[in-house]
């Protein structure tokens, strides 16, 4: 899905604003029963959330011109981009398609359960057009218990608020709408729903992709950097879409731009004979990986030397 797509799939919301409304699910710390648990919001705090997230979803996705859409698998550093989600559902996020599933999901008892156990929300919006779910973490910041002071205007005066109270802001992390679910910030999940183990397995198979061709000779080292999520999100890409590796680009053809671009020269090395790459610095590292990518381009125009990130692949057609 691209951003005009997905911005179409969101204006049923927006034209229908008036006939859909707004489930609100908390989703608990507790491992053993995490819920959905439905809340019981009264109408008016209903619609002033409904106004919240419509507002949200035009000002994060709609109204930007600038905004790309990418699969996970293929996310790279941009920061004006959206994720669809296209690897393995950590079992966190399955929450999201029971709320889906079934109405008959049970209430959270305000009175018993202590709000600091909320550990995110999900913002059901919609009706028979469609549904679309967001998932919102709730930072300890935005729950307030008993043990805190805080004071309400009230009349010519301050009075004690003397219960537990949420304060809900705008933006959220994850998205569901038209049967896929989207990537809002890629930070937060790197950080949370069980994601780095399913990362990892998908990581896995660049590495033993990069393995498959024998091009480094120390091919250990990449397996060391599993641990660090963003490196394995790296190499879920290469897994996924490397145009060196989809290209079949030979070994002798990689080592030659090794050392001939201006970027990589003096800065990875080779073995004794040459015929493989050694990685022995983080830099190395790093240069490979974006080697893999092919980050490294030379403009037909000028014949300078760049360092690209995003890319849009240009594909040449007939003239009809």
């Amino acid at each position: 899905m691209n951003s005009e797509e997905l911005k179409a799939s969101l204006q049923p919301y927006y034209d229908n604003y008036d006939e859909i409304g707004v489930t609100v699910y908390a989703i608990l710390k507790d491992a053993e029963t995490p819920g959905p648990r439905k809340i019981d919001i009264e109408a008016g705090a209903s619609d002033g959330l409904k106004t919240l997230f419509i507002q949200s979803l035009r000002d994060t996705i709609s109204d930007r011109e600038d905004l790309s859409v990418l699969n996970l698998s293929a996310s790279d550093e941009r920061g004006d981009a959206i994720y669809q989600y296209d690897i393995d559902l950590p079992e966190e996020l399955a929450a999201m398609e029971s709320i889906l599933e079934t109405d008959d999901l049970p209430l959270l008892d305000v009175n018993a359960s202590n709000l600091k156990g909320i550990k995110a929300l999900l913002i059901e919006i919609g009706n028979n057009i469609g549904q679309i779910v967001l998932y919102k973490t709730m930072a300890p910041v935005n729950i307030f218990g008993r043990t805190s002071f805080f004071l309400k205007k009230s009349k010519h005066r301050l009075e004690r608020i003397n219960y537990e109270f949420l304060r809900v802001s705008t933006g959220f992390q994850l998205m569901r709408v038209a049967g896929e679910l989207f990537v809002i910030d890629l930070e937060a999940l790197e950080r949370s729903f069980g994601f780095h183990d399913v990362i990892k397995k998908e990581a896995a198979l660049g590495i033993s992709a990069i393995d498959e061709i024998q091009l480094v000779d120390n091919v250990a080292v990449l397996h060391e950097l599993l641990d660090d999520v963003k490196y394995a999100r790296r190499f879920t890409k290469i897994a996924k879409s490397s145009p060196v590796l989809r290209a079949a680009v030979p070994n002798n053809s990689i080592i030659k731009f090794c050392k001939t671009f201006p970027k990589l020269v003096n800065k990875i090395r080779f073995n004794e004979a040459e015929d493989k790459i050694v990685l022995d610095t983080k830099v190395s590292k790093d240069l490979f990986i974006k080697l893999l990518m092919d980050d490294f381009l030379t403009s037909e125009l000028t014949q300078f030397h760049y360092s690209s990130v995003a890319k849009d692949s240009v594909e040449e057609t007939e003239e009809n």
